[in-house]
């Protein structure tokens, strides 16, 4: 009867190990995830700030040239037209840059819940076979105790 009970504990403790590596894999591969995640965040961010060096460097070159040409207001009128035609387009595409950035931090959000939930389960698994494996020192301590007993009787009748 010590015997299948301890058959049972193995069987439960086996099982638990290896729903603590499914979830170790499907942690690892959340975590390989959110680290391409942050590199195309990363990614992103360099070149929006390369974008907006430049369009920093339109900006002062177009404010010179409208000093510049402040005794022909006529011609001025239509260069500062076009300038702000593409400021405008330089603030739409930094706001869809925005956008896209808090996509991903809303997408890396996610991952790292999930992450956090995987942790969990695996903390009660690991708790689990940590009940499992007294239990089976239990059962092994109690068996030995009964085949010292018995080699005792043995010794005392000998």
């Amino acid at each position: 009867m010590a015997r299948a009970v301890g058959g049972d504990v193995v069987v439960k403790f086996l099982g638990e190990v290896s729903e603590l590596r499914q979830e170790l894999r499907a942690t690892q591969g959340d975590v390989e995830g959110l680290l391409m995640s942050m590199g195309a965040l990363r990614a992103d961010m360099q070149s929006n700030m390369t974008t907006m060096q430049s369009n920093m460097a339109t900006m002062q070159s177009n404010m010179t040239t409208m000093q510049s040409n402040m005794t022909t207001m006529q011609s001025n009128m239509t260069t500062m037209q076009s300038n702000m035609t593409t400021m405008q387009s330089n603030m739409d595409s930094m706001m869809g840059n925005m956008e896209t950035m808090m996509s991903t931090v809303e997408s890396m959000t996610v991952g790292l819940g999930s992450v956090s939930g995987r942790l969990s389960r695996m903390e009660a698994h690991a708790g689990r076979m940590a009940r499992l494996l007294v239990s089976m020192a239990d059962s092994t301590h109690e068996r030995f105790e009964r085949v010292e007993k018995r080699l005792d009787d043995l010794e005392d009748k000998l």
